[in-house]
Formats: C-alpha cells, structure tokens, sequence
C-alpha cells in the first residue's frame, strides 16, 4: 500500500480514494467533503438525507464515482464519520 498527501482540489488528484469526514448531525457537508459532494453531484447529501450516511463515530461509506466530475479525480470517495463535533478531540 501507498500513502501519498498533496495539497489541492481533493476531486481534482488522481487516486484510487479520496478519504473524507463528516460530523453527525450535518445535513451538508463543506470543506473537502462538500467538495466531494459536489463532484458526485450531491450523493453524499442524498445519502445523509436518505438516512444511509449518518457520520456516526467510525462508520464509513464507501462511494465508487464512476467517472463524475472531473477527469483523473479519485476513483472512489470513502466517507468516514467522526462522531458528535462537541465531542470530537485527538
């Protein structure tokens, strides 16, 4: 396995995964998140309206993008859920 951090557009650098987070309890998700949001044309917000994305504490979603958005972004977005952000620390 290989690692690799780059700074930029998350949709935008080519990879097997873009690994992004979500608090509970956010209807929209911003940052890198709502960027990949975007990218899958609102899925990760469908998701969360559906009730199948909750960003309870370590559950994940793993989203296969099938050639949305821009060309050479990430092959799959994987959503994972950081818990309560009042309760959210190192």
């Amino acid at each position: 396995m290989r690692i690799n951090t780059t700074a930029g557009n998350i949709v935008d650098v080519a990879s097997d995964v873009a690994i992004v987070n979500l608090f509970e309890g956010v209807s929209r998700p911003g940052g890198a998140t709502g960027a990949a949001d975007r990218h899958l044309g609102g899925l990760i917000s469908q998701l969360i309206d559906d009730g199948e994305v909750s960003g309870k504490l370590g559950a994940t979603t793993l989203l296969h993008t099938y050639g949305n958005g821009s060309v050479g972004g990430p092959k799959r977005v994987l959503v994972v859920g950081l818990g309560n952000q009042d309760a959210f620390d190192l």
